[in-house]
C-alpha cells in the first residue's frame, strides 16, 4: 500500500509540473536573448569607396580617369577572391537609419558621369561577379543621347540613354544616383559662383537637381537618395538643398576612409572616396586608404 501511495504521489507531482504553463518564463528568456544579440550587433563600419569614370579600350582615354575592361575585371576578381562585398547607398542608409547589418568587408564602387561603358562593359561584369555599383548619372547628357539615339539608333553615343539606364536600374546590380542635371562644368561644378547671392545659389542648385529627380521619377519610378558632387565641387549650404529634395546623403571627391555609424545621419554626407587610375590595382588603392586612416 505504501508503494502505491508513493507511486501515486510521484505521478501527481510530475503531472502538476507539466501542467504549469511555461508562458510566464518564456518571454523573459526570449527578451534576454534578443537583448544579448542586439548588443553584439555591429554599430560602426569602416567603408572604402573607390571612384571610377570611363571604362574603354581606346588607349587615348586610358589614364587618370579611364581604365581598360581588363583592369576593371581584375579589380572585381581581386574583390571576389579577397572576400570583399560590394554595397550601394541604400545599404548604408538602411544601416544608419534602420540598423540593417552590412556584410563583412564592405566596399563601394562608384562610376561617375553616366558613360555608355557603364551599360556596354560594366553591367555584364557586375552580373558575372555578382556585384553592385553606384552610377552617378548626368541628366542632360542622357537626355541628349536619348534624343540622338531615337533619330539614329545604330550609332554609338558617349553617355547612357534612358532605356539603358532603365535596364541598369532593373538589373539589381546598379544603383542610380544624381550627378546633377547639367552642372558638370569646370571649374564650378555645383558650387557657388564668386559673389553669388546665397538665395540665388540655392534656387539655381535646387532647380537643376529637381530636374534630374523628376526625370528619374518619370523614367525609373525611383528618386535618387544621394548627390554625387560634379568635379567634387561642394557649394556652401548645398546640403540644405539636398535635404529639401529629400536626399539623405552625398559623395565627395575627397580621399579617405569612411566610418559609417548607426543612428548618425551626418556620416552619410560628404562621403570620401579614392580615384582608381589606370596602372594602379584596386588592391593598391584599398591599401592606401587603410594606411591613411
Amino acid at each position: 500500500m505504501r508503494k502505491f501511495f508513493m507511486y501515486f504521489f510521484a505521478v501527481t507531482v510530475i503531472a502538476v509540473i507539466f501542467a504549469v504553463p511555461c508562458t510566464a518564463t518564456e518571454p523573459a528568456d526570449f527578451e534576454e536573448f534578443e537583448t544579448e544579440v542586439f548588443f553584439r550587433r555591429v554599430k560602426e563600419v569602416e567603408l572604402p569607396i573607390v571612384m571610377y569614370h570611363l571604362v574603354t579600350e581606346k588607349p587615348k582615354y586610358i589614364g587618370k580617369y579611364g581604365i581598360s575592361p581588363a583592369e576593371l575585371e581584375a579589380d572585381l576578381k581581386f574583390l571576389k577572391e579577397n572576400k570583399y562585398n560590394t554595397v550601394v547607398m541604400q545599404d548604408l542608409i538602411d544601416f544608419v537609419n534602420s540598423g540593417k547589418q552590412l556584410p563583412d568587408n564592405p566596399v563601394m564602387l562608384t562610376f561617375d558621369d553616366g558613360n555608355a561603358s557603364d551599360y556596354h562593359i560594366l553591367l555584364s561584369l557586375l552580373q558575372e561577379y555578382d556585384m553592385k555599383a553606384v552610377l552617378a548619372v548626368l541628366g542632360s547628357a542622357s537626355d541628349k543621347c536619348t534624343a540622338d539615339a531615337e533619330k539614329n539608333p545604330k550609332a554609338k553615343y558617349p553617355n547612357l540613354t534612358w532605356p539603358q539606364i532603365i535596364e541598369l536600374h532593373e538589373s539589381g546590380h546598379a544603383e542610380i544616383q544624381s550627378h546633377s542635371y547639367d552642372m558638370h562644368k569646370a571649374p564650378l561644378g555645383s558650387s557657388n559662383k564668386r559673389g553669388e547671392d546665397p538665395g540665388a545659389y540655392h534656387a539655381r542648385l535646387l532647380s537643376d537637381l529637381q530636374k534630374f529627380q523628376d526625370a528619374c521619377a518619370t523614367h525609373l519610378n525611383y528618386v535618387p537618395t544621394t548627390f554625387v558632387y560634379p568635379l567634387g565641387a561642394m557649394g556652401k549650404n548645398s546640403r540644405e538643398v539636398l535635404e529639401e529634395l529629400g536626399m539623405v546623403a552625398s559623395i565627395s571627391c575627397q580621399e579617405g576612409l569612411n566610418v559609417i555609424r548607426q543612428g548618425d545621419k551626418d556620416c552619410l554626407f560628404k562621403l570620401l572616396r579614392t580615384n582608381r587610375p589606370s596602372g594602379r590595382s584596386i588592391g593598391d588603392v584599398l591599401k592606401s586608404i587603410n594606411v591613411a586612416k
